[in-house]
């Protein structure tokens, strides 16, 4: 077997919202993550597809843990509002939705900051299982869910 080298990296995802502020704390409270990137510039409508040439977006980027790949974006329009493609309050997912995952080491207490700051909870913490990526054993995990105020779906989950 020979070893291969990965040359595409998967950096982070981002999200177009509503009130980039109000996120970027919401995800603070819960997780802690702090700002990497907080800056407003002009935006090339072609990346993403969304707001005109020359529109100013405010882009706040969250790190985690790994400098690189670990974070997460979310962007706001100023001076243009993108077409709502999320219900509020919706309680669940569909074709093309995101799934957050996050791996939390204390589960019971992000699931009370996560319940403080305000989010949509559908589950409550619950242990269950899951197939080991190998196809053999299980992967035990105590897992809670929410949307966060822009209707995405976040799993937060811990390996027991």
């Amino acid at each position: 077997m020979t070893e291969q080298t990965v040359s595409n990296l998967f950096r982070r995802t981002s999200f177009i919202v509503s009130d980039v502020e109000r996120t970027a704390n919401f995800y603070q409270q819960i997780f802690g993550w702090a700002r990497f990137y907080d800056h407003e510039t002009p935006v090339d409508k072609r990346f993403p597809p969304c707001a005109p040439d020359q529109t100013i977006g405010k882009i706040i980027i969250l790190k985690v843990d790994d400098p690189f790949i670990g974070m997460i974006g979310f962007m706001e329009y100023q001076g243009f509002e993108p077409k709502q493609r999320v219900t509020p309050g919706r309680r669940t997912l569909g074709i093309g939705d995101a799934i957050l995952i996050i791996e939390a080491k204390n589960i019971p207490a992000t699931y009370d900051k996560a319940r403080t700051a305000g989010a949509a909870l559908v589950t409550e913490p619950v242990e269950w299982t899951v197939k080991a990526h190998s196809g053999e054993g299980v992967i035990r995990l105590s897992t809670f869910s929410f949307f966060d105020p822009n209707g995405i779906y976040v799993e937060v989950n811990c390996r027991l």
